[in-house]
């Protein structure tokens, strides 16, 4: 194991937290082994490390959601057990969850105040919950109401109310677990502002992420996890990029966004003059072998684009082809029919049941096909999910595993695994690598690259834009719902262009 603890500014005071020899094991694995670290008061330490690693493990320890089998949690000195996440916020520590755990049904303000509401007589003061959480919404550059039911807004901006329900909580450590994924940058500017001032009162963050620029420009340190024990801890100022990627895969990578040179074939998809909730007049042309790429700050209209173009909204107006056939959606099931495919922005949500096994969730679009005398034969299921978990490489390779119970880059892959049993022939790739590390983003991109090979054809939505950038064959930027510029060689433009152009100018 690999420690860089020096540095010429490293003051160090008692830790806020120390844990010691923390293991976790649960039936036939071991999550966590041996991890020994220290997070000290006024410090962002990021944790990085590949799916799988055991970063969501040593968080759930840290939020009392998980007791460890092994070791002690110190808080301050003093050995504590954090037996329930109430106990661990009673000390302090509290999280922002990469899937934002809220309640979609009450408001902004009541999320923000959900467990220390504010009560006159007997009765919730709703109106100063109101103008308290609007205050502080203003005071961090959110632009949210705090009105609003907290399911109206986006995953993004949902994502930014729990972090400022944290900011309220009298935290002692907050973590931050891949708090930008769904964000803009402007979005993500105004939440690196809220870490530092958090940071600079005293309070100490715990931030993991997979952007390993968004490490280099916030993090103080950074520990690598690997296969549940910890590889290193390095000082930011005397690291880099290829140092920590090899400490997280134990060898050089190579270039993370995978690009195929693809001959571009016919026309699939064609979309004219397309309007529905959320967005007007679009065109777009998507080729067997291309990827079409959308742009844009959130509320931009993408999502509800593809939406609609997958069957789930209806158009107001304007015409689609696919395959040179007229394409009028009625709902997804008749989209799904005609050949498309959609990988949601919310795997969680939208993409799996999390309940079910791998095998069931790999073959959810294709039990017509593996159904014999009107029953699903499992012995086919079975041959099917062996085939997808190896060429997709799912981690632990076992298809009776509740999906549920995958790492976030593993899930992915299962979603993407269902689509590819179906046999579509448009792939609309929402968000696709959210949540992912770098070894299982240049996993993702293989696949995509296979999909185009085999004469499909992709349509990308990211907001991390060197992703959108770097993979795109055409790159459509929206603004307010509607088509901003379509760059037809995004790679020869400017990234300053592209983002201009997501902003309205």
């Amino acid at each position: 194991m690999t420690r860089v603890e020096s540095s010429p500014s490293a003051a160090r005071h008692q830790p806020l937290v120390r844990l010691e020899g923390i293991g976790k094991s649960f039936p036939g694995t071991v999550a966590l082994e041996g991890i020994t670290l220290e997070i000290f008061p006024g410090e962002v330490l990021a944790i990085v490390g590949e799916n799988g690693a055991g970063k969501s493990t040593l968080i759930k320890i840290l939020t009392g959601a998980h007791v460890p089998t092994t070791g002690d949690i110190h808080v301050e000195g003093h050995v504590v057990t954090l037996p329930t996440p109430a106990k661990a916020q009673a000390l302090g520590l509290n999280a922002v969850h990469q899937e934002v755990v809220l309640c979609p049904h009450l408001t902004v303000a009541e999320n923000i105040y959900l467990g220390i509401e504010k009560t006159g007589r007997g009765v919730l003061d709703k109106p100063w919950m109101q103008a308290q959480s609007q205050a502080l919404l203003d005071e961090l550059g959110f632009d949210i109401d705090a009105s609003v039911e907290l399911g109206s807004l986006s995953i993004g901006r949902q994502q930014l109310v729990a972090a400022a329900r944290a900011k309220i909580r009298a935290s002692r450590l907050i973590i931050f677990d891949e708090p930008t994924a769904y964000l803009t940058r402007q979005e993500t500017e105004r939440l690196f502002s809220l870490i530092r001032s958090l940071r600079d009162t005293g309070v100490a963050v715990l931030y993991i992420s997979h952007r390993m620029e968004e490490i280099f420009e916030l993090c103080d340190r950074a520990c690598v996890l690997r296969d549940g024990r910890l590889i290193s801890t390095r000082w930011i100022t005397e690291t880099n990029q290829e140092q920590l990627i090899r400490d997280m895969v134990n060898r050089d990578l190579g270039d993370v966004h995978y690009k195929e040179a693809i001959d571009r074939g016919d026309v699939l998809l064609e979309v004219r003059n397309l309007s529905g909730a959320g967005f007007e007049d679009m065109n777009l042309t998507v080729h067997r072998g291309e990827v079409v790429g959308l742009f844009g700050l959130i509320g931009a209209g993408r999502s509800e684009f593809v939406q609609t173009v997958f069957g789930r909204h209806a158009a107001s107006t304007g015409t689609m082809t696919l395959q040179g056939r007229e394409y009028a959606p009625k709902n997804v099931a008749h989209a799904i029919r005609r050949g498309m495919a959609l990988i949601p922005e919310s795997r969680k949500i939208q993409g799996l049941c999390l309940n079910q096994t791998v095998e069931f969730n790999l073959g959810l679009n294709a039990f017509r096909r593996l159904t014999r005398r009107w029953l699903v034969s499992n012995v086919l299921m079975r041959a099917t999910a062996d085939r997808m978990v190896a060429l997709l490489d799912i981690h632990p390779p076992d298809p009776t595993i509740e999906v549920g119970n995958l790492s976030g880059g593993n899930q992915q892959k299962v979603v993407i695994g269902r689509w590819m049993n179906h046999g579509a022939e448009v792939f609309i790739f929402d968000e696709p690598t959210v949540g992912v590390d770098v070894k299982t983003k240049r996993q993702i991109y293989l696949l995509l690259a296979g999909l185009l090979k085999k004469g499909a054809g992709v349509i990308l939505i990211s907001s991390y834009l060197p992703e959108v950038y770097d993979l795109s064959d055409r790159l459509i930027v929206m603004y307010r719902g509607k088509t901003r510029r379509v760059f037809d060689r995004p790679r020869e433009v400017a990234h300053d262009v592209v983002l201009a152009a997501a902003l309205g100018e």
